[in-house]
């Protein structure tokens, strides 16, 4: 059973007990940074010689990871990739793709602080605004699972006597998604699960040069 949506609720930062389990988020990211990043095309990852590397905004010697930069073939193949597994994923009951959305709000809110603490070496978020970017990505899979459920059901038509009439939503294929940097979860989250619930793949790049995902 699906319980009505509500919204994430955001970290009371004034309890003592969420500063420490924030202190502690930070020290696990703060011991992670500096690692490469591979592209991800087809559940392969790929490294390339070529990287971008991304550092803290307030502390420019911090090196938070290089990514892998993709050439116009890795594009290619993530285009195929994408082509392929909309095949299968298509075929995906809605119930089904909301429920890997669902899921992966569950991992997301189990790791709210981690993820946030992220937010807070790359981007320089305070606390108090890389906790609602983590909220509202966990809003967005949630709100859009729901939203694919009552899709799933179509619409009521009226038919004529001896007609038998459907309405239904169907996928159309892969996309692009290029998300801001501005909510970098947040975002991310939202442009890029709204097509995938809804049956489509998707190549996910965000927009400053990091790395190519195909879903």
């Amino acid at each position: 059973m699906v319980l009505p949506y509500t919204h994430e609720p955001f970290t009371d930062f004034s309890d003592s007990g969420n500063r420490e389990d924030y202190k502690a988020a930070l020290k696990k990211v703060e011991s992670e940074l500096g690692k490469d990043y591979p592209l991800v095309i087809g559940g392969e990852r790929i490294y390339t010689d070529e990287k971008i590397t991304s550092v803290n905004p307030a502390n420019t010697e911090q090196v938070i990871g290089r990514a892998s930069m993709a050439t116009k073939e890795h594009v290619e193949q993530a285009m195929a990739a994408a082509k392929e597994a909309f095949k299968e994923w298509r075929k995906w009951t809605p119930e089904e793709r909301a429920e890997v959305l669902f899921k992966a709000a569950a991992i997301s809110r189990r790791r709210k602080h981690e993820l946030s603490a992220w937010m807070s070496f790359e981007a320089n978020k305070p606390w108090d605004q890389a906790d609602p970017d983590t909220a509202e990505a966990i809003d967005f899979m949630e709100y859009y699972g729901r939203q694919m459920l009552r899709l799933g059901e179509g619409r009521e038509v009226n038919s004529r006597p001896g007609e038998n009439n459907t309405f239904f939503y169907q996928p159309l294929g892969p996309g692009v998604v290029i998300p801001p940097w501005n909510f970098a979860y947040a975002i991310v989250a939202g442009t890029t699960v709204g097509p995938v619930v809804a049956g489509n793949t998707v190549l996910m790049k965000p927009s400053e040069n990091t790395p190519v995902i195909a879903y």
